[in-house]
């Protein structure tokens, strides 16, 4: 439809749909190998292919709003209507009714899994069904003031909503991106890394002191490596008792958790 009647902001609305298509494809791979159990090549799992494929995904959305910006840009210095307007309003129209369907879908499957993948593409799908009904209501508008006459102003609605739809469409990829980059680049996960050191703080009088404490995070899965000062009086039954009551009240707070606790006797 963008095609057929040169608007941008149709082809930068179907382009985004298309990136999510062709990543969904991504998100079968990759929730296929997130399943699988850690191997010889991949010792701590395959959960990194979960802020992965968020990254790609919003790499391209954030290039293709890019790209349209500059095109928008450019219809505005030289004007230059559309060729109609009215099937424009109904494929919108359409567009925003399949987008609240799929959008319900992908949020209820999001919080049943607690997928960060289904998260952000349900998050995706609200962004592009929002914007979806505001460029029926941009298209509608243009419909009415292309009928009224008011040809001079026309020229200027398709690369105005293009520019405002790029702008809305840039934001839950930049940060989703940002986020998932910290991941990817092992950085201690800001909200669960201060759960993990306020129960650790609770530990400490049963021990001398800590050591040492590392996280990082892929996917739902987080990591934890944990090293206690020990006085070396302490007994094996001692250090016994330490691991089990730190290891159940860890995972007491995190589901899905690899802890590995070591000991250092000073």
């Amino acid at each position: 439809m963008g095609i057929a009647v040169d608007s941008i902001t149709l082809l930068l609305d179907a382009s985004a749909s298309l990136i999510i298509l062709v990543v969904a494809l991504l998100m079968h791979v990759s929730i296929e190998k997130l399943h699988k159990k850690p191997d010889d090549t991949f010792n701590f799992g395959y959960e990194k292919y979960e802020p992965l494929t968020v990254v790609v995904q919003g790499i391209l959305i954030i290039a293709t709003c890019v790209v349209s910006m500059k095109f928008a840009i450019q219809d505005i210095i030289h004007p230059d209507d559309i060729h109609g307007y009215f099937l424009p309003v109904i494929s919108t129209f359409l567009c925003g009714i399949i987008g609240v369907s799929v959008f319900s879908y992908l949020k209820m499957v999001s919080k049943r899994t607690g997928s960060s993948i289904m998260k952000a593409a349900s998050l995706h799908w609200l962004t592009d069904t929002v914007l979806s009904f505001g460029v029926f209501v941009g298209f509608l508008t243009g419909l009415v003031l292309h009928g009224l006459g008011y040809t001079r102003i026309t020229p200027y609605i398709d690369p105005a909503m293009a520019i405002i739809l790029a702008a809305f469409l840039i934001r839950v990829p930049v940060k989703t991106v940002t986020h998932s980059v910290l991941e990817l680049l092992d950085a201690v996960p800001h909200g669960d890394g201060e759960k993990v050191k306020k129960l650790i703080e609770r530990y400490k009088p049963a021990s001398f002191a800590v050591h040492e404490v590392k996280m990082r995070k892929a996917g739902e899965k987080i990591f934890i490596h944990v090293c206690f000062n020990l006085k070396d009086d302490s007994s094996t039954r001692q250090i016994a008792q330490l691991f089990e009551a730190f290891e159940r009240d860890l995972k007491g707070h995190f589901n899905n958790c690899d802890l590995t606790i070591c000991f250092k006797h000073l």
